[in-house]
């Protein structure tokens, strides 16, 4: 699949340049086409750009053109980088500034911030359409999107925690030199870090409350430094820092600004890293956050931090301290922002002064380690991702209640293992039926014992007889097709019905600890999965026709095969790698011996070349019923 990142591009150093890259590099190592479309950058008249990855892909990054958000080029880059293919956009940015109409035809999943409570309207509007997931980076976004009836999810912005660390020195201009040193700020003094853009004439980082603080913390404590690591004059479009400070009466000498030529083209990581190891405690007193990753870096180095207790700074600080303050209309927003308390940060610098800051270093780090760009990805990104499928936009029913039907011959020793992960895994949407041949003594036995509900098959002993015997007897919106030597894991109910109202046909992945079956694991076929009644009803899921469940010209191979094809050439069939229904097939073990122990599974490859055979006749069928120009999913 590919993926359009739109936000800065992945080499400046600015807060959305970083996430950028993190993201894009570990996506492209996990296989995906990836291009970027810069915002900042790479700017126009340079030409495509391109970023090498540290495992060696080459992404093709898009110029930026007249409007910082971009809005004015990310369709055109997007139908030069996707061409007749479907894919992607992830925008990284306000997505209020995002306007161009055409983005409707587009699938967006826009990774964006809410520095509000409660979230704007404009916000809001741009995720009434069919076809824009939500992503919120922080809980507080989370919260606001649900409360306004939308379905976020939730991955938080990212750290890299091998260079944001407690390290004591690094490398520069040849030399090997400590964060004081590097700040050139002697030892025996108490530094105050304040990192934020300055680019705001309503001052949305509250350097105004933060300054009059430190003032008042300054005369009481006067081996204390503030540093500021920012645009300090009017350039960017924010306040003088320089006349603030002096107007606070803050001493000269007690205010230091990181110099300037290195803050306008960035410190690169390392070195911003090694500043944060020169800080006693870093001061945040914004506004309103979407994020704030300077909490986060701060914390990853050891240092604690001082934030507002307002949006969604308060669940980023673990070793530190909250401020209160004082809210205020935003009008343009019909939103609130919050102005931090100055007495309160006054007494927060206070307490930082009295701390044992050295007990507060390793809380930090662990804490810091839940935002680490590895672990966000895998835990995050990677599961969001296998619901990302190319396809139609939401306008069907979401599934409400699932039959899952278990056709079994005469493996009782694998009802127990079934049932209970299926009773641990169900969230009450779901019914288990197990369709069995009358003279199926032990294996009825087994069922019954297990308390779990049966049919006796009386119309055939094949795998899709049983099925179709299963499907007439309920009534549920859905249906899943199940083999008997299954085991179901928590949340694959909750994962397959986030793609139930764009699909028919769900399948799941039979992964546990490796890959069992590779084309499942890779999203192009399933052995298990989710159909939607009326699809059966309507079109047939199988050959057959219209009410026709499973093609009873196969014994029991093949019959997946055919509805999973046929699915997807009429493009309902979704992956959903994320619904993990774990599948102890003797056959994935590699060890003939545990399939030929397997008396039932050796029935079915007595009628496997017939199965085959009959594949082989009625493939060429699906072709007629294809209604998308190619396998997508391929």
């Amino acid at each position: 699949m590919k993926i359009l990142i739109h936000s800065n591009g992945p080499t400046c150093y600015t807060g959305y340049g970083v996430q950028t890259r993190l993201l894009a590099d570990r996506l492209a190592a996990d296989g995906y086409q990836v291009a970027i479309s810069a915002t900042y950058g790479q700017t126009m008249g340079c030409g495509m750009g391109e970023y090498v990855t540290p495992t060696g892909q080459t992404i093709p990054v898009y110029p930026s053109r007249f409007l910082v958000s971009g809005d004015d080029v990310i369709m055109a880059h997007a139908q030069d980088f996707f061409k007749q293919d479907d894919g992607w956009i992830i925008p990284l940015l306000d997505v209020w500034s995002l306007v161009n109409p055409a983005l409707k035809e587009m699938n967006v999943a826009a990774w964006a911030p809410v520095d509000h409570h409660p979230v704007p309207n404009m916000v809001l509007d741009f995720f009434k359409r069919s076809n824009a997931r939500p992503v919120a980076m922080t809980r507080h976004g989370f919260d606001e999107y649900t409360k306004n009836g939308l379905d976020p999810t939730y991955i938080p912005l990212a750290v890299d925690t091998s260079v944001y660390k407690p390290t004591q020195t690094a490398k520069v201009d040849g030399r090997e030199v400590t964060g004081r040193q590097f700040l050139e700020l002697p030892d025996n003094v108490f530094v105050v870090g304040m990192v934020s853009m300055n680019k705001d004439p309503m001052d949305r980082k509250g350097f105004s409350e933060a300054f009059q603080a430190f003032s008042i913390f300054h005369a009481e404590h006067p081996k204390s430094v503030l540093h500021v690591h920012s645009e300090k004059s009017t350039n960017a479009g924010g306040l003088n820092l320089m006349e603030l400070a002096l107007g606070c009466g803050i001493p000269q000498g007690a205010v230091q600004f990181t110099n300037q030529y290195a803050y306008f083209v960035g410190l690169p990581p390392n070195l911003l890293a090694l500043m944060y190891t020169a800080f006693d405690v870093l001061l945040a007193p914004s506004v309103g956050e979407g994020f704030c990753i300077p909490l986060i870096e701060a914390q990853a180095c050891g240092v604690p931090v001082i934030a507002s207790d307002w949006t969604a700074q308060p669940e980023l600080v673990e070793a530190g301290w909250l401020v209160g303050g004082q809210a205020w209309w935003d009008d343009s927003n019909r939103s609130w922002y919050q102005r931090a308390n100055v007495s309160q940060i006054y007494t927060r610098l206070c307490q930082a002064f009295e701390a044992d800051l050295e007990k507060m270093v390793q809380p930090a780090v662990e804490f810091a380690a839940r935002y680490d760009a590895d672990y966000v990805y895998r835990t995050y990104w990677q599961p969001f991702l296998a619901t990302l499928t190319v396809g139609p936009v939401a306008d069907k029913p979401k599934m409400d209640k699932v039959t899952v039907m278990v056709p079994a011959v005469d493996r009782p020793q694998n009802v127990k293992r079934l049932v209970d992960s299926f009773n641990k895994s169900n969230d009450g949407t779901a019914t288990l039926l197990y369709i069995l041949d009358p003279d199926a003594v032990a294996q009825i036995k087994a069922v019954k014992k297990a308390k779990a509900g049966w049919l006796p098959a009386l119309r055939g002993t094949s795998y899709a007889s049983k099925m179709n015997e299963g499907f007439a007897a309920t009534d549920t919106d859905f249906v899943f097709l199940c083999g008997d030597d299954v085991e179901f894991t928590p949340g694959w109910l909750q994962a397959a019905r986030e793609l139930s109202d764009r699909f028919d046909v769900i399948g799941t992945n039979d992964t546990a600890s490796g890959v069992k079956n590779p084309l499942v694991a890779a999203g192009k076929h399933a052995d298990h999965f989710f159909v939607r009644r009326t699809y059966v009803d309507d079109q047939g899921a199988s050959l057959e026709g219209p009410g026709i469940l499973c093609p009873e010209a196969y014994f029991h191979f093949f019959t997946d095969k055919e509805m999973i094809q046929l699915a997807k050439a009429r493009g309902v069939f979704a992956p959903c790698l994320s619904s993990v229904v774990v599948h102890h097939h003797p056959g994935y073990d590699g060890r003939e011996d545990l399939r030929e122990a397997d008396p039932t599974y050796m029935k079915a490859v007595e009628f496997s070349e017939m199965d085959q055979t009959s594949f082989r006749r009625r493939a060429g069928l699906i072709d007629q019923h294809r209604t998308v120009k190619k396998d997508i999913w391929s």
